[in-house]
């Protein structure tokens, strides 16, 4: 049996909290009292830190969101595993632990889509953006590129399926963006 490129699947497998930590973030906007993160604080630029969307609603309901979603998959992971050996593919064993996952993978991919995400609005902030001016590619990766990394400190992900990430996640980021923009949860649809 030889790698089957479905297995490419399994890199949404990993990332999966952290897409939901990071999408369920806009959701914090339609509440009627929200809390900015940065409190409205100004940078010595005169900018904010990172803008009235950064809020600990957001921050938390992502965070609770992208757990709970990850501890549904860690346990149904014994069925995708089923599923996979049942559909003859061949997994290579560095991608078992990808499809077991952790509790402690979960949490932390799912903390580091947030911190990505008010990392890029602080670095948005510095170069003087205003809020929802797109920035391509920091808008689409800051959130991906910092789970992936805390990740790194619990069970890296396969460099091939980290990289197929770094490619499709734009893609999907900005489709996620133009629906949100249709349901009217964003306020621009990039």
């Amino acid at each position: 049996m030889m790698f089957h490129p479905l297995l490419f699947l399994l890199g949404f497998w990993y990332i999966m909290p952290a897409y939901i930590a990071n999408g369920f973030a806009v959701f914090a906007g339609l509440l009627p009292s929200r809390h900015p993160i940065d409190k409205g604080r100004l940078f010595n630029d005169g900018y904010s830190l990172f803008g009235p969307g950064k809020t600990w609603e957001g921050f938390f309901g992502g965070f609770i969101s992208g757990v709970i979603i990850g501890i549904v998959q860690v346990f149904s992971a014994p069925i995708l595993l089923n599923i996979i050996q049942q559909a003859g593919l061949v997994l290579p064993p560095d991608f078992l632990p990808v499809v077991l996952l952790s509790v402690p993978l979960v949490i932390v991919v799912s903390l580091g889509a947030l911190i990505g995400d008010i990392i890029g609005s602080f670095i948005k902030r510095r170069l003087k953006m205003a809020r929802g001016k797109p920035a391509p590619l920091l808008d689409q990766l800051d959130f991906l590129l910092m789970s992936l990394f805390f990740g790194l400190f619990i069970y890296p992900l396969p460099l091939l399926l980290a990289i197929f990430l770094l490619i499709v996640t734009p893609i999907i980021h900005l489709l996620a963006n133009a629906i949100g923009y249709l349901i009217g949860v964003k306020d621009v649809p990039w």
